[in-house]
Formats: C-alpha cells, structure tokens, sequence
C-alpha cells in the first residue's frame, strides 16, 4: 500500500508542476484590448509580450507602468520596455510605445494577472489527505497533502484545499474558493463564492469570552459563527474569531491584510 501512496504522490506532484513551466506570449494589440487601452507609439501590432517587469528591468518583450511618481520619470525617460501602460497626462514624460488609459494602475493589476494566472488545480483528492465519508465535495474540488476534511462539510465547484489546511465540521465553502497551506476554517464558518485565503489564517476560533467568578474565570461558549462574503480575499496569519452570540460577518469584496485579529463582536465588514 505504502508503494502505490507513493507512486500516487509523484503522479500528483508532476500533474501539477507541469503546468508551472508553460510562459504566456500576448501580441501587444491584444494586450491593449485586453487591459482597456490604447496603443499609442507606432509599435509593431504583432510584437509578442512575454511578462510585464520595472521601468529600470523590463526588457525589449515586456511592458511596464507609470502613475504619477515624479521619481521615476528618469526611469520612465530611458526604459526599454516594449510599452508602458500610462496615463495620458504623462505621455510626454514616454519615449518608447504607449498602452493609454485613465488609470494605469489598473492596467498593470490586469497585465500582471494576465501574465500570471493562478495554476491550475487537478481535481481530486491526494492520497495523504483525509476526508470524511460524510463530506459533501463537488466533482471539480481539489484536496492538496495532509488536509482535513470533517464530517458534514460542503463544497461548491473549482474549490482548491491547499496543504495541512483543517476545514472542520459543517463548515460551507462556496464555488472558486481557494485555501492556501495551513489555512484551518473551524466549525461554524461559511464562505461566499470567490474567496482566497492566505497560509495560516484561523477563522472561526473561539473568541475572548470569559465571566468572571470570585477571581476565578470561567468560559463563556462562543455561540455564532463567522459569514465570509463573495470575493473576499484575507492574508496570511489573519484570525477572525466567530460571535459570542451572533455571526461575525465579513462582507462582499472585503480585503484584508497579513496578521490581522478580528474580534468576536466586530461591526459587518
């Protein structure tokens, strides 16, 4: 048994690494389409774009951005990137083709997901991992190494489990949802569609209840639970305890930083 685990372990391994070395190339015309911008400059409409780097770095296939840091108009000035995505109060400042647009930070956030979409997970279940009989996962869910999946769990379609993540009894996690490593989701929690989670974030852990009996303290049940919106994003070592007796609710679109501490008892999100 241990002989087929681990053949089963490498299958799954190289399933997913090979995906990693594949690297996109997007025609710069395309690029413009695809970020809302026009292309200004006279370049080449088939010039292939392979990634997107710094003003200082980016090469002769790679494009860069400039907003409005006065600092680097000497970078912007000698780049020698293949265009920069900028706004066009500055355009000016450019002497290499242009990706034109009203906020060209944006443009950047949609050229970098372009160039690094999120890899693809391989449905099913690693075989060191270990789900309840009782769960309830959709055909498409992805299950990664030493993860637990409790009794009476349910999960929507595209969800990915990372490594050693902890998704406890009953917990609801809907469609696209993404776990990172070590990410434990405790009894009591459900998220919305959409939803990332960084490593090593907690949510659903008792809060800080306690009464107070002739010096002596004694626990106070955390009775609710923790409702995650659509299209939150939370990052890593972030804990959101659940509501003495009430949800804690984060809602729709919420972004959270790193090492956050989210009380029970906090106002919605």
């Amino acid at each position: 048994m241990s002989a087929f685990l681990d053949v089963q372990t490498k299958v799954w391994t190289l399933l997913n690494f090979s995906i990693s070395i594949m690297k996109l190339s997007i025609s710069i015309a395309e690029l413009a389409t695809q970020i809302g911008a026009e292309l200004e400059g006279s370049p080449k409409e088939d010039l292939p774009i392979v990634g997107i780097a710094s003003l200082s770095l980016a090469s002769a296939q790679e494009v860069s951005f400039f907003t409005n840091g006065a600092k680097y108009r000497e970078e912007l000035a000698n780049t020698r990137a293949a265009a920069v995505i900028i706004a066009s109060k500055n355009r000016r400042f450019c002497k290499v083709p242009m990706l034109v647009m009203d906020n060209p930070y944006l443009g950047y956030a949609r050229a970098a997901t372009l160039f690094n979409p999120p890899r693809p997970k391989k449905p099913g279940i690693h075989p060191t991992a270990w789900v309840s009989p009782d769960a309830l996962l959709d055909a498409s869910v992805s299950v990664g190494p030493q993860a637990v999946i409790e009794a009476s769990a349910k999960m929507g379609r595209n969800v990915s489990i990372g490594p050693g993540c902890v998704v406890d009894y009953g917990v609801e996690i809907g469609d696209n949802c993404q776990l990172m490593a070590n990410v434990t989701l405790c009894a009591g929690t459900r998220l919305g569609q959409r939803v990332i989670i960084h490593p090593g974030t907690v949510i659903g852990s008792d809060g800080f209840g306690n009464a107070n009996d002739g010096g002596k303290w004694v626990k106070v049940p955390q009775l609710g639970g923790v409702l995650i919106g659509d299209d939150v994003e939370i990052g890593a070592n972030t804990t959101i305890d659940k509501g003495a007796l009430e949800d804690t609710v984060i809602g729709d679109g919420v972004r959270l930083d790193n090492q956050i501490q989210i009380g029970e008892g906090t106002p919605t999100l």
